[in-house]
């Protein structure tokens, strides 16, 4: 029982406990604040890697190589990006926007298997270079999604509901990427289609609200 003179240790993070119940924990069991962990992981193993300690995976340091190339400049950044795609437990993704949680093509990406065809596609698409790292950086999702599976038709389907420019909307808001049409978009259209909404009704739900 502590005594109400007894002094009070504050431990971060936790209730403060008396010198008498501190004395009385195990050796061993040492509380501390509640942490995050992962939300630094990729940026220690990205700053490993440029000290040149073997312990980073090579793919993240292909994709930092990489990425700077194509007009990234931060480190913190191309450390966040390379996690919210190749990492499947990413907690960059719920701190950056609290509604996604999960990548699910998150895994280990290769610069000319899965990256460089990527930024080849948007770029044929009229994303311009120097909007690139904008894109990326606002869904860095896109890394991991498949060009013939999943860009290729969701760029094709956001045309055939009378998207101007789809490039453009894109740029104005990289978290459109994140649609797949048959999970999800396609749904949606046809459901506004069916209750009579007006076509450019339509486009300005889907590239302002979804």
């Amino acid at each position: 029982m502590c005594s109400l003179h007894a002094p009070l240790i504050k431990l971060d993070g936790t209730k403060a406990l008396c010198s008498a119940q501190r004395a009385r924990r195990p050796k061993g069991l040492e509380l501390s604040a509640p942490g995050k962990p992962g939300v630094k992981e990729a940026l220690g193993q990205l700053k490993q890697g440029l000290a040149g300690k073997p312990t980073v995976d090579p793919a993240y340091l292909a994709g930092a190589a990489y990425l700077k190339t194509i007009g990234f400049t931060n480190q913190a950044e191309v450390a966040r990006v390379l996690d919210v795609a190749m990492n499947p437990d990413s907690l960059f993704l719920s701190y950056g926007d609290g509604r996604r949680t999960k990548n699910a093509s998150a895994r280990k990406l290769d610069v000319d298997a899965d990256m460089r065809p990527v930024v080849d596609f948007l770029l044929s698409r009229g994303v311009s270079v120097g909007e690139i790292a904008k894109v990326i950086s606002g869904h860095p999702p896109v890394l991991s999604y498949s060009v013939p599976d999943r860009l290729e038709p969701f760029w094709d389907y956001l045309t055939s509901v009378g998207v101007a420019n789809v490039a453009q909307a894109v740029i104005n808001r990289p978290s459109l990427l994140g649609l797949e049409v048959d999970a999800n978009l396609r749904k949606i259209v046809e459901y506004l289609q069916y209750t009579e909404t007006p076509p450019e009704t339509i486009v300005k739900y889907v590239l302002e609200s979804i």
